[in-house]
This record gives C-alpha cells, sequence and structure tokens, in this order.
C-alpha cells in the first residue's frame, strides 16, 4: 500500500519532454513508487488526493534567494545595486537592525512563500549566519528541501576575516543532521584578491562542498575584476582553480565567448534570475550561448528587496520572452524553460538522479497546479498539446493547490500545513513597520 496517491492528474515530467499522461502516482517512503496510466484507488493508499482538473509536475527549484530580505518588499525600487550598496551600508544592510529572531521569522515566511508557490528546494545565500542551528531549522520547520549557503567571511565588507575551521565544520554537520546540502558562499568580484582567492580556494577545498558566488552581476562589479585581477571575473575563479562541477554562478550578466566556453568545460552551473536582473537594471545575461554551450542553467528569485515576489512561475514566463527580443521568437521552448526549472535546479547540485522528474524511484518532491480557471484554459491533450505552454505562459504561483516534499504533504489545497502562516505574516509585518518607521 502506498503512503500517498494521486489520481485523474495532468502529469508532465522532463524525463519525456513533458509530455503530458492522464494517471496517477503512488508515493512510499519519500520515493515515486508508481507513475502512469494506470487508475489507482482510495484504497491503494493511506491518503488520497483526486487530482481530477490539476496538472501534476516535479517540483521547482530556486537556485538564488535572500530569505530574510522577505520584510524589504518595495524597499529599494527604481534604484541599481550600486544605488543600494550605498545607501543601506549604513546600517550593514539592515542587519543593525534586526535580531537573530526576527532574521530567523523572517527566512521562514520567505520559505513559506516559496513552498506555496511550487518551489521544493532552495538554495539560501544569506546575508548573514544565524547562531546555532537556525539556519537549519528555518528550513526543517516549514519542511522545504534546500541548500542553505554560509558566507566563508565573518561580514561581507571585511572580506579579510574568515570563519573559523571549527565554525565552517560545525556548519556542515548541521546541515547534514537535518538533511540540507551545505553551501560555502564566496567572495564578489569586488573583494577579489589574489590572498583571499587563495585561501577561498582552500577552504573549498578542504570541505569538498558547493560553493556559490555572485558572478559577473553589473558593468561595475566586471570592471573591478578586470582592474584589480587583470582579467574577467570567469577566468580569474579558473586561474585560481575555482571554477569546478561544484561551483555554482548566479546571474552571469557579463560574459563573454571565451568565459562561456571556459564555463561550459568546467561542469560548473549558473543560476539566472532574470526578474530581478530586469529590475535592478543590470542586464541580460546570454542565457541561450550558455544552454547552448551546455552549462546547466537553473532559476531563481533572488531576495525580496530585488524582485518582490518568490514565484518561480513568473521567472519562466519571463525567462521565456525576455530572450526573444535578442534571439528571436524561437530561442526557448516551453519545454527548455520548464527544464531550467526543474531538473536543471537538480543539476546544480548532481542529484538529477534524485530530483527533478516525476519517475519511479526518485525522491517525491512534486506540486498539483488546479487546472480549472479561466486563465489556465483551453487545455489540450493529444497530438497537438498545450500543457507545458500552459504552465510556462499563463500558471503563477497562486495555482498550486498541493505541495509534497520528501514524500510528505507540505501543502494541501492552499494551506501550509507546516507552519501557522498567519502567525509568520503578523511577525513579518511588525518587522517591517519597525524598520521602516
Amino acid at each position: 500500500m502506498f503512503d500517498i496517491v494521486i489520481v485523474d492528474a495532468v502529469i508532465i515530467s522532463g524525463h519525456d519532454r513533458y509530455k503530458p499522461l492522464v494517471g496517477s502516482i503512488g508515493i512510499e517512503k519519500g520515493r515515486i513508487g508508481y507513475v502512469g496510466s494506470k487508475r489507482l484507488t482510495a484504497s491503494d493508499g493511506r491518503t488520497f488526493i483526486p487530482a481530477s482538473g490539476k496538472i501534476a509536475m516535479p517540483g521547482l527549484v530556486n537556485g538564488h534567494c535572500h530569505g530574510e530580505m522577505g520584510f524589504a518588499k518595495g524597499a529599494a525600487d527604481n534604484t541599481t545595486l550600486q544605488e543600494q550598496m550605498q545607501n543601506f551600508a549604513g546600517n550593514n544592510w539592515f542587519f543593525c537592525d534586526l535580531s537573530q529572531e526576527d532574521r530567523f521569522y523572517t527566512r521562514q515566511f520567505t520559505y513559506a512563500e516559496a513552498v506555496l508557490s511550487g518551489t521544493t528546494f532552495l538554495l539560501e545565500n544569506m546575508y548573514w549566519s544565524l547562531e546555532g542551528e537556525l539556519s537549519q531549522k528555518a528550513f526543517y520547520e516549514v519542511g522545504l528541501r534546500g541548500a542553505p549557503a554560509e558566507d566563508v567571511r565573518y561580514d561581507f565588507y571585511r572580506s579579510d576575516n574568515f570563519l573559523t575551521e571549527e565554525m565552517l565544520d560545525t556548519f556542515r554537520l548541521s546541515c547534514e543532521k537535518y538533511g540540507l546540502i551545505p553551501v560555502l558562499g564566496t567572495l564578489p568580484e569586488e573583494e577579489f584578491t589574489e590572498e583571499r582567492l587563495w585561501k577561498v580556494r582552500q577552504t573549498v577545498e578542504k570541505r569538498n562542498c558547493f560553493f556559490s558566488s555572485h558572478l559577473s552581476e553589473t558593468t561595475w562589479r566586471h570592471q573591478s575584476a578586470l582592474e584589480q585581477m587583470g582579467d574577467t571575473p570567469v577566468k580569474v575563479l579558473d586561474r585560481f582553480g575555482l571554477l569546478t562541477d561544484k561551483y555554482i554562478g548566479s546571474h552571469g550578466v557579463y560574459l563573454d565567448d571565451e568565459d562561456i566556453a571556459i564555463y561550459a568545460k568546467s561542469g560548473a552551473g549558473l543560476v539566472s534570475t532574470p526578474i530581478c536582473e530586469m529590475k535592478i537594471g543590470d542586464g541580460l545575461a546570454p542565457i541561450p550561448k550558455l544552454v547552448k554551450a551546455g552549462v546547466p542553467v537553473a532559476l531563481g528569485t533572488d531576495g525580496a528587496m530585488w524582485n518582490n515576489s518568490n514565484d518561480l512561475f513568473r521567472e519562466m514566463k519571463c525567462m521565456s520572452i525576455i530572450h526573444n527580443l535578442r534571439t528571436g521568437v524561437r530561442t526557448f521552448t516551453p519545454e527548455d524553460i520548464l527544464d531550467m526549472a526543474t531538473i536543471n535546479g537538480a543539476r546544480l547540485f548532481h542529484m538529477e538522479q534524485e530530483l527533478g522528474t516525476l519517475e519511479e524511484g526518485k525522491l517525491a518532491d512534486l506540486i498539483l497546479l488546479d487546472a480549472t480557471s479561466p486563465h489556465m484554459n483551453p487545455l489540450r491533450i493529444g497530438k497537438r498539446d498545450n500543457v507545458s505552454s500552459t504552465v510556462v505562459y499563463c500558471a503563477t504561483g497562486s495555482d498550486v493547490t498541493d505541495v509534497i516534499i520528501n514524500g510528505v504533504e507540505t501543502v494541501r489545497e492552499r494551506r501550509l500545513l507546516t507552519k501557522e502562516i498567519s502567525k509568520l505574516q503578523e511577525r513579518v509585518q511588525e518587522i517591517a513597520e519597525r524598520i521602516f518607521h
């Protein structure tokens, strides 16, 4: 008997290029035990989910998010990143204004928003460490699968002070305790020096874990590497042995053809946050060239200050249509975009054999979307199906009705089961009013 049975859903998954199938999914012990056209019944599972009128698909992967900025929506509209670096330097990006408890609950609020809109795995590019195991507990209590990134420095305004060996080891062990993937956050280009880069390499090599940084996000950061190190950020990372298949770069807006070739050869992954990059005027990353070169490109939302939303469905639509302006209307198919939101996110962490598609034996991370609303219709199945197109161009996070992570119901009929969302909202509302008063 399955733990959970889902029946009558329109099922799409990247392993067969999102060809829609009306059928059933059986989940047992955290994994997909069955997926196919056979109609399972209520007697086949302890929990029965009738899904007629719903689309079942893999859970979404958010490869770049700053969770504790959830209170700051609208705080930096109509400003560039460089202007924000100046405007918020005085209080160290609100660090001076927020307690540990404030930041813990703000992250949980962000994670709840993400889960409710279909995200099942998230990479937290944290600004500051939380005391003890609060970073890990923020994920665990919401029920979100993920990867906290711990900055290798105490303070990103003082880049010569690195965390101690003991602190980094404790972080890694805490992540493993909660079933999370430890990631190390490393230097932005304006902080590049030979001594620091060698120290970063020693740090990440010793722990053999994934590491991440903001990469060629803006013209001024790109120029910093040229002036300080004599080369582009990609070439600098390559020179110091930091461009490996454990590296996850974010943004990659200003990459030339040589950079792309080097990047593809390294096996590194890249996360694009198209809405954020447009909103703060970063630019348009050469995503079509990166994809053509074989770089696994995934999607992220960035933080609430720079995007105002954690809805990856919006990122999918934006990614699809923005590149049409530069490289033509046939740049990406809806299936290409769905890959970026699902299986490519799994590839960032070498987990494509475990996550990212709905196949028997894989971890049961999946979502259901309401396909009965007018904006999701008409829905066609068959020779000229439009299911993938509908998901990419019509759906939003508010269409997500159910979320299952690791075989556990986390959202049921749009209700978060793991946390009382109203209390999180009240707490973050209080924080926002206090900070911006």
